[in-house]
């Protein structure tokens, strides 16, 4: 437990060194917001029903750290909160996200409910991420996202699995609608943490859909749908879901 707790507290430091600077030299803005969604999908894998998922983000410059959260409407409530701290450079973006997911997932899985246990039934997982967007012309996002810390991070073995997640995703308008297509991957087998038992697999292939309005100044109201296809599950879900900014 205390080598978990002190590689957390290293690795965020580490992260939170890269913005020192720009808070120092820039203003502090926070913003917040809350999504409705038909159906909680996550990286193309089915989580929950109906859910609210809240946003608060502080920013100081280039460093930012967000709190996100969902929880769905079932009687057998899903519930996840996480806390992510990210770094812009650029074209590139570091981000380092605790992921703290309980109910349904905690329920088929030995993994503890208590927020506060960073033991062998820790229900966190600590992710590293990375993304690169090639250029303005080709704005061609390419993110990989690792597990480096986690009770559930396992491979089908039982081995601790480094869950990995690669993505290519491409931005585009279409006669003022965002859209955004991609596709993600999983290199090797993580069955804790995306249920599949395989090696390597297409895990996720998008195309996204979305509007925004500026109302009262300030306030952000949109509407959004997502269609997503999970070869290796051979599944596809179709979500709508209305957005509130601030």
């Amino acid at each position: 437990m205390k080598k978990y707790i002190k590689a957390i507290a290293l690795s965020f430091a580490a992260i939170m060194a890269f913005g020192k600077a720009d808070a120092q030299d820039k203003g502090v803005t926070i913003g917040g917001g809350a999504d409705i969604v038909s159906t909680y999908i996550w990286r193309g894998v089915y989580e929950a029903g109906v859910s609210f998922q809240p946003t608060l983000a502080l920013t100081a410059g280039n460093f930012s750290v967000t709190a996100w959260g969902s929880v769905d409407f079932a009687t057998t409530t899903y519930k996840e909160m996480d806390l992510t701290l990210a770094y812009v450079a650029g074209p590139v973006t570091i981000s380092l996200a605790d992921l703290y997911w309980e109910g349904s997932y905690a329920d088929r899985t030995s993994l503890s409910r208590n927020y506060f246990d960073f033991g062998k039934t820790s229900p966190h997982r600590v992710e590293l991420g990375l993304s690169w967007c090639i250029t303005e012309k080709v704005p061609v996002t390419l993110s990989w996202y690792t597990v480096l810390f986690g009770a559930g991070d396992t491979n089908s073995k039982g081995n601790r699995a480094y869950a990995t997640y690669i993505e290519a995703a491409y931005p585009f308008t279409v006669k003022g609608v965002d859209m955004k297509a991609g596709v993600g991957v999983v290199p090797w087998n993580a069955v804790g943490t995306y249920g599949i038992d395989k090696n390597f697999y297409v895990q996720n292939i998008f195309i996204n859909a979305g509007k925004t309005w500026t109302v009262a100044d300030s306030m952000q109201i949109g509407i959004f749908t997502n269609l997503s296809w999970n070869p290796a599950m051979e599944d596809v879900n179709f979500v709508g879901g209305i957005s509130f900014r601030m």
